[in-house]
């Protein structure tokens, strides 16, 4: 007895063609290339808001430092004002970092995308003469991707008054020009914009604070 094998038998098992193969193929490495390259740009960015975050934390802690340390701000060893220099972006005062009982003049400063600071420590004479001698400074890196300069954006503003009695309700009114005399300086607004890079992400991180020179002013409180 001879037994025939239906036609569509045959049909379902005929083997993929050629042309099925190659379309399959690129179907899927289509669908590979396309993952791919999503995973590989949201490693990037993930990358990027991990090192922002950083850095953003970074010159926080360098800016409540700053302002911590100007608070503190007295008369030199040698007897100068408080404030020594009073820039755009290098305010330099005299402080005692270490409460030895000598003063050492401290300067905070942007220089080539970082937020740094220089302490000297005064050199006493055998004659009592104090000096503080430039090549003397310790320099320190506080904040990275700082970029003040480029952004065209103070570091540091001024504010204060020809008297002690100093009052800032309107921080506007209190704002000192850049030629005031460093006499007049009651109050500093430390200001940093962080961008670990602008090409990518022109909206820079903005923080701020400020401080109120205790030995000058009577007050001890701003208004942001």
């Amino acid at each position: 007895m001879i037994t025939r094998t239906p036609h569509n038998f045959h049909s379902r098992l005929r083997g993929v063609t050629f042309v099925e193969m190659i379309v399959t193929i690129a179907i899927v490495s289509i669908v590979m290339i396309g993952s791919s390259i999503f995973f590989v740009r949201m490693w990037r960015l993930h990358g990027f808001t991990i090192e922002t975050a950083i850095a953003s934390m970074t010159a926080q802690r360098g800016v409540s430092e700053a302002v911590e340390s100007i608070r503190r701000a007295r008369t030199a060893q040698d007897g100068s004002l408080p404030i020594a220099v009073a820039e755009e972006h290098h305010f330099a005062f005299y402080e005692d970092v270490d409460y030895d009982g000598k003063v050492e003049r401290v300067r905070y400063f942007v220089e080539n995308g970082r937020f740094r600071r220089g302490v000297t420590k005064p050199v006493i004479a055998s004659n009592g003469v104090v000096t503080y001698p430039a090549a003397d400074d310790t320099v320190r890196d506080v904040a990275n991707y700082i970029v003040n300069e480029t952004a065209n954006m103070p570091t540091f503003t001024y504010y204060g008054a020809d008297d002690k009695a100093f009052a800032y309700d309107d921080l506007a009114t209190s704002r000192l020009p850049a030629n005031a005399p460093l006499g007049m300086i009651r109050m500093v607004k430390v200001l940093l914009y962080v961008n670990p890079d602008a090409v990518r992400a022109p909206n820079h991180v903005r923080i701020q604070s400020f401080a109120v020179i205790r030995n000058l002013a009577i007050y001890d409180n701003a208004q942001p």
